[in-house]
């Protein structure tokens, strides 16, 4: 115990991160929602842990439409955005684009979008 907060001590004064990387994971229900569903921001924005940065989701069922362009520029539709169909998976690489992803189902059918979060170190 006392080797461990030695190497502790020694880390912090040479001024060594000791970084750990933060996940979270989420099912977003895609449904008819004016504007299109963002990510949940309790999780893209969690309390007391770092924001996430990145997003790794799979379209599990029903077609959606989506976009991650800021939403007062462009809405996402029904009609508007990039189509993705079941089985796709969607990679988002900035804290800008999380905050601005919005997503519509196209059909009668909502989509069901399985996303695992990671926040940088």
């Amino acid at each position: 115990m006392k080797r461990l907060i030695l190497a502790l001590l020694v880390a912090l004064t040479l001024g060594v991160t000791l970084a750990a990387s933060y996940y979270d994971f989420e099912q977003i229900t895609v449904d008819a929602t004016a504007g299109g569903k963002g990510f949940t921001s309790s999780k893209i924005t969690p309390t007391n842990k770092p924001a996430m940065t990145t997003a790794v989701c799979r379209l599990r069922t029903a077609e959606i439409s989506y976009l991650w362009v800021d939403p007062a520029v462009t809405a996402v539709t029904a009609s508007v955005g990039v189509l993705l169909e079941p089985g796709d998976t969607l990679v988002i690489g900035t804290r800008e684009d999380l905050l601005n992803f919005r997503a519509i189902r196209t059909g009668a059918t909502s989509g069901q979008l399985d996303c695992t979060y990671k926040a940088a170190n």
